[in-house]
Protein backbone atom coordinates (compact mmCIF):
# COMPACT_ATOMS: atom_id res chain seq x y z
CA UNK A 1 0.00 0.00 0.00
CA UNK A 2 1.39 3.38 -0.98
CA UNK A 3 2.11 5.99 1.63
CA UNK A 4 0.43 9.34 1.62
CA UNK A 5 2.80 11.67 3.47
CA UNK A 6 1.20 13.83 6.12
CA UNK A 7 3.64 16.23 7.73
CA UNK A 8 3.96 15.83 11.49
CA UNK A 9 1.48 12.95 11.69
CA UNK A 10 1.71 9.21 12.09
CA UNK A 11 0.76 7.45 8.90
CA UNK A 12 -0.16 3.79 8.92
CA UNK A 13 1.23 1.81 6.02
CA UNK A 14 0.67 -1.82 5.15
CA UNK A 15 2.57 -4.43 3.18
CA UNK A 16 1.45 -8.02 2.62
CA UNK A 17 3.33 -11.29 2.72
CA UNK A 18 1.97 -14.53 1.26
CA UNK A 19 3.46 -17.98 1.87
CA UNK A 20 3.38 -20.22 -1.20
CA UNK A 21 5.91 -22.94 -0.39
CA UNK A 22 8.07 -24.57 2.30
CA UNK A 23 5.01 -24.19 4.53
CA UNK A 24 4.89 -26.82 7.29
CA UNK A 25 7.38 -28.80 5.25
CA UNK A 26 11.02 -28.37 4.27
CA UNK A 27 11.04 -27.94 0.49
CA UNK A 28 9.51 -25.64 -2.13
CA UNK A 29 10.40 -22.17 -0.79
CA UNK A 30 8.29 -19.37 -2.34
CA UNK A 31 7.27 -16.18 -0.51
CA UNK A 32 5.49 -13.24 -2.13
CA UNK A 33 5.99 -9.79 -0.62
CA UNK A 34 3.89 -6.86 -1.83
CA UNK A 35 5.20 -3.48 -0.75
CA UNK A 36 5.31 0.06 -2.09
CA UNK A 37 3.74 -0.95 -5.39
CA UNK A 38 6.17 -3.86 -5.91
CA UNK A 39 5.51 -7.60 -6.09
CA UNK A 40 8.69 -9.28 -4.86
CA UNK A 41 9.09 -13.05 -4.96
CA UNK A 42 11.66 -14.52 -2.55
CA UNK A 43 12.89 -17.90 -3.84
CA UNK A 44 11.13 -20.05 -6.42
CA UNK A 45 11.82 -23.58 -5.28
CA UNK A 46 10.79 -27.07 -6.25
CA UNK A 47 8.59 -29.03 -3.87
CA UNK A 48 10.71 -32.16 -3.53
CA UNK A 49 7.93 -34.10 -1.80
CA UNK A 50 5.15 -33.57 -4.34
CA UNK A 51 6.79 -32.37 -7.52
CA UNK A 52 4.78 -34.54 -9.90
CA UNK A 53 1.44 -33.28 -8.60
CA UNK A 54 1.89 -29.78 -7.19
CA UNK A 55 4.42 -27.87 -9.24
CA UNK A 56 2.52 -27.07 -12.40
CA UNK A 57 2.26 -23.32 -12.90
CA UNK A 58 -1.39 -23.07 -11.90
CA UNK A 59 -0.13 -23.93 -8.41
CA UNK A 60 2.25 -20.96 -8.21
CA UNK A 61 -0.56 -19.08 -6.51
CA UNK A 62 0.08 -15.98 -8.64
CA UNK A 63 0.47 -14.89 -12.23
CA UNK A 64 4.23 -14.87 -13.02
CA UNK A 65 3.69 -11.89 -15.33
CA UNK A 66 2.81 -9.74 -12.30
CA UNK A 67 6.07 -10.36 -10.41
CA UNK A 68 8.48 -7.41 -10.55
CA UNK A 69 11.60 -9.00 -9.09
CA UNK A 70 12.84 -12.35 -7.80
CA UNK A 71 15.37 -12.57 -4.96
CA UNK A 72 17.20 -15.89 -4.43
CA UNK A 73 18.72 -16.81 -1.07
CA UNK A 74 20.87 -19.65 -2.45
CA UNK A 75 21.21 -22.20 -5.22
CA UNK A 76 19.66 -25.39 -3.86
CA UNK A 77 16.90 -26.69 -6.10
CA UNK A 78 14.22 -26.42 -3.40
CA UNK A 79 14.84 -22.66 -3.59
CA UNK A 80 15.51 -22.23 -7.35
CA UNK A 81 14.07 -25.24 -9.17
CA UNK A 82 11.02 -23.50 -10.70
CA UNK A 83 12.79 -20.38 -11.98
CA UNK A 84 12.72 -21.60 -15.62
CA UNK A 85 8.97 -22.22 -15.29
CA UNK A 86 8.47 -18.73 -13.85
CA UNK A 87 10.18 -17.18 -16.87
CA UNK A 88 8.43 -19.51 -19.31
CA UNK A 89 5.08 -18.34 -17.91
CA UNK A 90 5.81 -14.65 -18.43
CA UNK A 91 8.09 -13.29 -15.68
CA UNK A 92 10.21 -10.44 -17.11
CA UNK A 93 11.82 -8.87 -14.06
CA UNK A 94 15.35 -9.16 -12.72
CA UNK A 95 16.57 -12.13 -10.67
CA UNK A 96 19.01 -11.04 -7.97
CA UNK A 97 21.43 -13.38 -6.22
CA UNK A 98 25.10 -13.49 -5.23
CA UNK A 99 27.75 -14.34 -7.83
CA UNK A 100 28.43 -17.82 -6.44
CA UNK A 101 24.69 -18.51 -6.25
CA UNK A 102 24.36 -17.61 -9.92
CA UNK A 103 27.05 -20.08 -11.00
CA UNK A 104 25.78 -22.91 -8.80
CA UNK A 105 22.15 -22.27 -9.78
CA UNK A 106 23.11 -22.44 -13.45
CA UNK A 107 24.64 -25.89 -12.91
CA UNK A 108 21.69 -27.15 -10.88
CA UNK A 109 19.06 -25.95 -13.35
CA UNK A 110 20.81 -27.51 -16.34
CA UNK A 111 21.10 -30.74 -14.38
CA UNK A 112 17.38 -30.60 -13.57
CA UNK A 113 16.62 -29.95 -17.25
CA UNK A 114 18.70 -32.99 -18.20
CA UNK A 115 16.71 -35.13 -15.78
CA UNK A 116 13.46 -33.74 -17.18
CA UNK A 117 14.49 -34.83 -20.68
CA UNK A 118 15.04 -38.37 -19.40
CA UNK A 119 11.49 -38.56 -18.11
CA UNK A 120 8.56 -39.61 -20.22
CA UNK A 121 7.46 -37.60 -23.22
CA UNK A 122 4.21 -37.01 -21.36
CA UNK A 123 6.06 -34.50 -19.19
CA UNK A 124 6.69 -32.29 -22.23
CA UNK A 125 3.02 -31.39 -22.34
CA UNK A 126 2.87 -30.58 -18.65
CA UNK A 127 3.21 -27.00 -17.51
CA UNK A 128 6.06 -27.72 -15.12
CA UNK A 129 8.34 -29.22 -17.78
CA UNK A 130 11.49 -27.36 -18.76
CA UNK A 131 14.55 -28.33 -20.72
CA UNK A 132 17.93 -26.73 -21.46
CA UNK A 133 16.39 -24.07 -23.70
CA UNK A 134 14.15 -22.80 -20.91
CA UNK A 135 17.17 -22.68 -18.59
CA UNK A 136 19.10 -20.65 -21.14
CA UNK A 137 16.17 -18.26 -21.41
CA UNK A 138 15.90 -17.69 -17.66
CA UNK A 139 19.63 -17.00 -17.26
CA UNK A 140 19.17 -13.76 -19.24
CA UNK A 141 17.23 -12.34 -16.28
CA UNK A 142 19.88 -13.00 -13.62
CA UNK A 143 21.66 -10.03 -12.05
CA UNK A 144 24.40 -11.23 -9.67
CA UNK A 145 25.57 -8.77 -7.01
CA UNK A 146 28.03 -8.81 -4.11
CA UNK A 147 27.22 -9.37 -0.46
CA UNK A 148 26.35 -6.12 1.34
CA UNK A 149 25.72 -4.30 -1.97
CA UNK A 150 22.66 -2.17 -1.27
CA UNK A 151 20.38 -2.33 -4.29
CA UNK A 152 17.37 -0.10 -4.84
CA UNK A 153 14.18 -1.51 -6.32
CA UNK A 154 12.41 1.86 -6.33
CA UNK A 155 12.65 5.15 -4.42
CA UNK A 156 11.53 3.65 -1.11
CA UNK A 157 12.54 -0.04 -1.25
CA UNK A 158 16.01 -1.59 -1.27
CA UNK A 159 17.73 -4.76 -0.14
CA UNK A 160 21.13 -6.35 0.36
CA UNK A 161 22.51 -9.85 0.84
CA UNK A 162 24.32 -10.86 4.03
CA UNK A 163 26.37 -14.05 4.50
CA UNK A 164 24.18 -16.90 5.77
CA UNK A 165 26.66 -19.79 5.66
CA UNK A 166 24.92 -23.07 4.67
CA UNK A 167 26.26 -23.09 1.09
CA UNK A 168 28.71 -21.17 -1.06
CA UNK A 169 27.01 -17.85 -1.86
CA UNK A 170 24.05 -18.41 0.47
CA UNK A 171 22.51 -15.23 1.85
CA UNK A 172 20.10 -13.68 4.27
CA UNK A 173 17.99 -11.04 2.55
CA UNK A 174 17.66 -7.73 4.39
CA UNK A 175 14.93 -5.66 2.75
CA UNK A 176 13.95 -2.15 3.75
CA UNK A 177 10.78 -0.47 2.53
CA UNK A 178 9.72 2.92 3.88
CA UNK A 179 11.80 2.41 7.04
CA UNK A 180 10.33 -1.04 7.64
CA UNK A 181 12.95 -3.83 7.71
CA UNK A 182 11.99 -7.35 6.65
CA UNK A 183 14.55 -10.17 6.90
CA UNK A 184 14.43 -13.52 5.12
CA UNK A 185 16.86 -15.93 6.73
CA UNK A 186 17.16 -18.27 3.77
CA UNK A 187 18.79 -21.46 5.03
CA UNK A 188 20.80 -20.61 8.13
CA UNK A 189 24.29 -22.07 8.26
CA UNK A 190 26.41 -23.25 11.19
CA UNK A 191 29.30 -21.54 12.94
CA UNK A 192 32.67 -23.19 12.27
CA UNK A 193 31.29 -25.29 9.43
CA UNK A 194 34.06 -26.59 7.13
CA UNK A 195 34.83 -24.38 4.12
CA UNK A 196 32.21 -21.71 4.77
CA UNK A 197 32.32 -18.39 6.57
CA UNK A 198 30.16 -18.13 9.66
CA UNK A 199 26.65 -16.71 9.29
CA UNK A 200 26.65 -12.98 9.95
CA UNK A 201 24.20 -11.38 12.39
CA UNK A 202 21.21 -9.54 10.98
CA UNK A 203 20.19 -5.98 11.86
CA UNK A 204 17.16 -5.14 14.02
CA UNK A 205 14.05 -5.98 12.03
CA UNK A 206 10.30 -5.44 12.07
CA UNK A 207 9.52 -8.85 10.57
CA UNK A 208 11.65 -11.99 10.18
CA UNK A 209 10.92 -15.01 8.00
CA UNK A 210 13.06 -17.80 9.44
CA UNK A 211 13.75 -21.39 8.44
CA UNK A 212 13.20 -24.08 11.08
CA UNK A 213 14.72 -27.29 9.70
CA UNK A 214 16.48 -28.11 12.98
CA UNK A 215 13.91 -26.47 15.22
CA UNK A 216 14.02 -29.29 17.74
CA UNK A 217 17.46 -30.84 17.20
CA UNK A 218 20.95 -30.04 18.41
CA UNK A 219 24.00 -31.20 16.49
CA UNK A 220 25.54 -33.87 18.69
CA UNK A 221 29.05 -33.77 17.31
CA UNK A 222 30.86 -30.56 16.43
CA UNK A 223 33.93 -32.27 14.90
CA UNK A 224 33.06 -33.58 11.43
CA UNK A 225 36.64 -34.59 10.59
CA UNK A 226 36.95 -36.81 13.65
CA UNK A 227 33.51 -38.36 13.08
CA UNK A 228 34.31 -39.11 9.45
CA UNK A 229 37.66 -40.63 10.35
CA UNK A 230 36.02 -42.96 12.90
CA UNK A 231 33.34 -44.15 10.47
CA UNK A 232 35.91 -44.80 7.71
CA UNK A 233 38.06 -46.82 10.10
CA UNK A 234 35.10 -48.94 11.22
CA UNK A 235 33.72 -49.46 7.69
CA UNK A 236 36.86 -49.93 5.61
CA UNK A 237 39.60 -51.07 8.01
CA UNK A 238 38.07 -52.98 10.94
CA UNK A 239 35.61 -54.46 8.46
CA UNK A 240 37.39 -54.43 5.07
CA UNK A 241 34.28 -53.32 3.24
CA UNK A 242 32.85 -50.45 1.25
CA UNK A 243 31.39 -47.22 2.54
CA UNK A 244 28.63 -45.68 0.41
CA UNK A 245 27.91 -42.02 1.14
CA UNK A 246 24.88 -40.55 -0.68
CA UNK A 247 25.64 -36.84 -0.87
CA UNK A 248 24.12 -33.74 -2.39
CA UNK A 249 26.27 -32.74 -5.35
CA UNK A 250 26.26 -29.04 -4.52
CA UNK A 251 27.65 -28.16 -1.11
CA UNK A 252 27.77 -31.43 0.80
CA UNK A 253 30.12 -33.25 -1.59
CA UNK A 254 32.57 -30.34 -1.55
CA UNK A 255 32.60 -30.35 2.26
CA UNK A 256 33.15 -34.10 2.26
CA UNK A 257 36.02 -33.97 -0.24
CA UNK A 258 37.66 -31.12 1.65
CA UNK A 259 37.53 -33.07 4.93
CA UNK A 260 38.92 -36.19 3.23
CA UNK A 261 41.72 -34.08 1.75
CA UNK A 262 42.57 -32.75 5.20
CA UNK A 263 42.57 -36.29 6.66
CA UNK A 264 44.82 -37.42 3.81
CA UNK A 265 47.22 -34.50 4.35
CA UNK A 266 47.37 -35.23 8.10
CA UNK A 267 48.01 -38.95 7.49
CA UNK A 268 44.69 -40.10 8.96
CA UNK A 269 43.14 -41.56 5.81
CA UNK A 270 43.72 -45.25 4.93
CA UNK A 271 45.21 -45.96 1.52
CA UNK A 272 41.96 -46.90 -0.22
CA UNK A 273 40.21 -45.73 -3.37
CA UNK A 274 37.63 -42.97 -3.04
CA UNK A 275 35.19 -42.89 -5.96
CA UNK A 276 32.92 -39.99 -6.75
CA UNK A 277 30.61 -40.34 -9.71
CA UNK A 278 28.52 -37.18 -9.97
CA UNK A 279 29.36 -34.92 -12.94
CA UNK A 280 27.35 -32.16 -11.25
CA UNK A 281 29.47 -32.49 -8.11
CA UNK A 282 32.65 -32.22 -10.17
CA UNK A 283 31.42 -29.05 -11.89
CA UNK A 284 30.29 -27.57 -8.57
CA UNK A 285 33.69 -28.32 -7.08
CA UNK A 286 35.26 -26.14 -9.76
CA UNK A 287 32.95 -23.28 -8.74
CA UNK A 288 34.13 -23.64 -5.14
CA UNK A 289 37.71 -23.46 -6.38
CA UNK A 290 36.87 -20.32 -8.35
CA UNK A 291 35.35 -18.60 -5.30
CA UNK A 292 38.00 -19.32 -2.68
CA UNK A 293 37.64 -15.75 -1.39
CA UNK A 294 34.05 -16.64 -0.31
CA UNK A 295 35.41 -19.40 1.95
CA UNK A 296 36.65 -19.22 5.53
CA UNK A 297 40.23 -18.33 6.43
CA UNK A 298 41.13 -21.93 7.27
CA UNK A 299 40.07 -23.15 3.83
CA UNK A 300 41.87 -20.27 2.14
CA UNK A 301 45.05 -21.10 4.06
CA UNK A 302 44.76 -24.80 3.20
CA UNK A 303 44.26 -23.93 -0.47
CA UNK A 304 47.33 -21.71 -0.43
CA UNK A 305 49.52 -24.38 1.17
CA UNK A 306 48.23 -27.42 -0.75
CA UNK A 307 47.31 -25.90 -4.08
CA UNK A 308 43.89 -27.57 -4.09
CA UNK A 309 40.99 -27.91 -1.71
CA UNK A 310 39.65 -31.14 -3.15
CA UNK A 311 42.18 -33.19 -5.13
CA UNK A 312 44.37 -35.80 -3.42
CA UNK A 313 45.85 -39.28 -3.95
CA UNK A 314 43.41 -42.17 -4.47
CA UNK A 315 40.51 -39.87 -5.36
CA UNK A 316 38.92 -41.15 -8.58
CA UNK A 317 36.32 -39.16 -10.53
CA UNK A 318 33.93 -41.29 -12.57
CA UNK A 319 31.64 -39.56 -15.05
CA UNK A 320 30.39 -42.65 -16.86
CA UNK A 321 26.71 -43.46 -16.42
CA UNK A 322 27.63 -47.10 -15.71
CA UNK A 323 29.77 -46.19 -12.71
CA UNK A 324 27.64 -48.30 -10.34
CA UNK A 325 28.41 -51.43 -12.33
CA UNK A 326 32.08 -50.46 -12.67
CA UNK A 327 32.51 -49.90 -8.93
CA UNK A 328 30.49 -53.04 -8.18
CA UNK A 329 33.30 -55.06 -9.79
CA UNK A 330 35.92 -53.44 -7.52
CA UNK A 331 36.54 -55.88 -4.66
CA UNK A 332 38.84 -53.87 -2.39
CA UNK A 333 37.74 -51.64 0.51
CA UNK A 334 36.65 -48.27 -0.85
CA UNK A 335 34.53 -45.18 -0.30
CA UNK A 336 31.81 -44.28 -2.82
CA UNK A 337 30.49 -40.71 -2.81
CA UNK A 338 27.39 -40.55 -4.97
CA UNK A 339 24.28 -38.47 -5.58
CA UNK A 340 21.56 -37.88 -4.63
CA UNK A 341 21.82 -37.35 -0.90
CA UNK A 342 18.33 -38.66 -0.12
CA UNK A 343 18.78 -41.71 -2.40
CA UNK A 344 15.80 -40.53 -4.42
CA UNK A 345 16.81 -41.37 -7.95
CA UNK A 346 20.33 -40.63 -9.14
CA UNK A 347 23.25 -43.02 -8.96
CA UNK A 348 23.09 -43.38 -5.18
CA UNK A 349 19.91 -45.43 -5.44
CA UNK A 350 21.59 -47.86 -7.84
CA UNK A 351 24.68 -48.20 -5.62
CA UNK A 352 22.48 -48.84 -2.59
CA UNK A 353 20.29 -51.45 -4.27
CA UNK A 354 23.39 -53.30 -5.46
CA UNK A 355 24.77 -53.42 -1.91
CA UNK A 356 21.83 -53.71 0.49
CA UNK A 357 22.39 -57.44 0.92
CA UNK A 358 26.16 -56.99 1.37
CA UNK A 359 27.00 -57.35 5.08
CA UNK A 360 30.43 -55.83 4.36
CA UNK A 361 28.80 -52.59 3.20
CA UNK A 362 28.05 -49.50 5.28
CA UNK A 363 25.65 -46.86 3.98
CA UNK A 364 26.20 -43.46 5.60
CA UNK A 365 23.57 -40.72 5.25
CA UNK A 366 25.00 -37.27 5.94
CA UNK A 367 22.01 -35.05 5.29
CA UNK A 368 18.28 -34.62 5.61
CA UNK A 369 16.10 -37.28 3.91
CA UNK A 370 12.48 -36.34 3.31
CA UNK A 371 9.51 -38.64 3.84
CA UNK A 372 9.02 -41.24 1.12
CA UNK A 373 12.64 -41.38 -0.03
CA UNK A 374 14.73 -44.55 0.04
CA UNK A 375 17.10 -42.75 2.40
CA UNK A 376 14.40 -42.05 4.96
CA UNK A 377 13.06 -45.61 4.78
CA UNK A 378 16.52 -47.02 5.43
CA UNK A 379 17.23 -44.62 8.29
CA UNK A 380 13.87 -45.56 9.81
CA UNK A 381 14.92 -49.22 9.87
CA UNK A 382 13.61 -50.83 6.67
CA UNK A 383 14.46 -54.56 6.92
CA UNK A 384 13.47 -55.79 3.47
CA UNK A 385 13.11 -54.20 0.07
CA UNK A 386 11.44 -55.15 -3.17
CA UNK A 387 12.95 -54.63 -6.59
CA UNK A 388 11.83 -56.07 -9.91
CA UNK A 389 9.22 -58.16 -8.09
CA UNK A 390 11.90 -59.78 -5.91
CA UNK A 391 12.21 -59.26 -2.17
CA UNK A 392 15.63 -58.82 -0.55
CA UNK A 393 16.94 -58.45 2.99
CA UNK A 394 18.80 -55.38 4.21
CA UNK A 395 22.11 -56.81 5.44
CA UNK A 396 24.18 -53.65 5.02
CA UNK A 397 24.83 -51.45 8.03
CA UNK A 398 22.85 -48.21 7.74
CA UNK A 399 23.96 -45.20 9.79
CA UNK A 400 23.34 -41.47 9.69
CA UNK A 401 24.96 -38.40 11.13
CA UNK A 402 24.08 -34.72 11.13
CA UNK A 403 27.69 -33.67 11.71
CA UNK A 404 27.93 -32.56 8.07
CA UNK A 405 24.56 -30.84 7.96
CA UNK A 406 24.81 -27.35 6.54
CA UNK A 407 21.84 -26.18 8.62
CA UNK A 408 22.15 -24.40 11.91
CA UNK A 409 20.65 -26.39 14.78
CA UNK A 410 18.13 -25.39 17.46
CA UNK A 411 20.71 -23.36 19.40
CA UNK A 412 21.86 -21.58 16.22
CA UNK A 413 18.26 -20.72 15.34
CA UNK A 414 17.66 -19.24 18.79
CA UNK A 415 20.95 -17.31 18.55
CA UNK A 416 19.87 -15.95 15.14
CA UNK A 417 17.50 -13.65 17.04
CA UNK A 418 20.19 -12.25 19.35
CA UNK A 419 20.38 -8.49 19.15
CA UNK A 420 16.79 -8.06 18.05
CA UNK A 421 14.77 -5.26 19.62
CA UNK A 422 11.77 -7.15 21.03
CA UNK A 423 9.71 -3.96 21.11
CA UNK A 424 10.38 -3.39 17.43
CA UNK A 425 10.18 -6.99 16.13
CA UNK A 426 6.47 -7.38 15.51
CA UNK A 427 6.28 -10.88 14.12
CA UNK A 428 8.34 -13.93 13.21
CA UNK A 429 7.19 -16.40 10.57
CA UNK A 430 8.55 -19.96 10.64
CA UNK A 431 8.98 -21.81 7.34
CA UNK A 432 11.13 -24.56 5.81
CA UNK A 433 10.68 -27.21 8.50
CA UNK A 434 8.52 -30.08 9.60
CA UNK A 435 5.55 -29.02 11.71
CA UNK A 436 6.81 -30.58 14.94
CA UNK A 437 10.12 -28.70 14.63
CA UNK A 438 8.27 -25.46 13.88
CA UNK A 439 6.03 -25.82 16.92
CA UNK A 440 8.98 -26.50 19.19
CA UNK A 441 10.89 -23.51 17.91
CA UNK A 442 7.76 -21.36 18.10
CA UNK A 443 7.33 -22.06 21.81
CA UNK A 444 11.01 -21.47 22.52
CA UNK A 445 11.00 -18.12 20.75
CA UNK A 446 7.85 -17.01 22.56
CA UNK A 447 9.54 -17.87 25.86
CA UNK A 448 12.40 -15.52 24.95
CA UNK A 449 9.91 -12.65 24.94
CA UNK A 450 9.03 -12.30 21.27
CA UNK A 451 5.51 -11.00 20.83
CA UNK A 452 4.25 -13.14 17.94
CA UNK A 453 5.61 -16.24 16.20
CA UNK A 454 3.42 -17.57 13.39
CA UNK A 455 3.43 -20.87 11.52
CA UNK A 456 1.76 -20.01 8.19
CA UNK A 457 -0.45 -22.34 6.17
CA UNK A 458 -0.14 -22.68 2.41
CA UNK A 459 -1.41 -19.58 0.64
CA UNK A 460 -1.94 -17.63 3.86
CA UNK A 461 -1.55 -13.86 3.57
CA UNK A 462 -0.37 -11.61 6.39
CA UNK A 463 -0.53 -7.86 6.63
CA UNK A 464 2.74 -6.27 7.74
CA UNK A 465 1.86 -3.05 9.48
CA UNK A 466 4.09 -0.31 10.77
CA UNK A 467 3.66 3.25 11.95
CA UNK A 468 6.07 5.85 10.66
CA UNK A 469 6.41 9.55 11.45
CA UNK A 470 7.37 12.06 8.85
CA UNK A 471 8.97 15.35 9.82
Amino acid sequence: MSITQQRGEFVEMSNTLQFLGAVRQVTGSKHLLECDGLRILVDCGLDMDGQDETNSTHCFGFDPKTIDVLLLTHAHIDHTGLVPVLVKEGFEGLIYCTYATYHLTKLLLFDAARLNLKKSKRRRSQQDFYGPREVEDCLDYFQPIDFEQKTGLNDHTSFYFRIAGHLLGAAHIVLTTNDQTIVFSGDLGRPKYPLLKDPEPIPPADFIICESTYGMRVHRDKNPGRTLQKIIHESCVVIPGRLIIPSFSVGRTQTLLYLLNRLHTEGHLPSIKIFTDSPLARKSTRVYQDFVEYLDTEAQSFHKSQGSLFNFDNLVYLDDMNSAEEIDNYNEPCIIITSSGMAKGGKSEEHIYRNLENSYCTILFIGYCSEGTLGRRLIDGMQTFRRFEEEYKVNARVISTDVLSGHGDYNDLIAFFNGQDKDRLQKVFLVHGELEAMENLQQSLLHTGLAEVAIPTLGEVFELKAREKFA
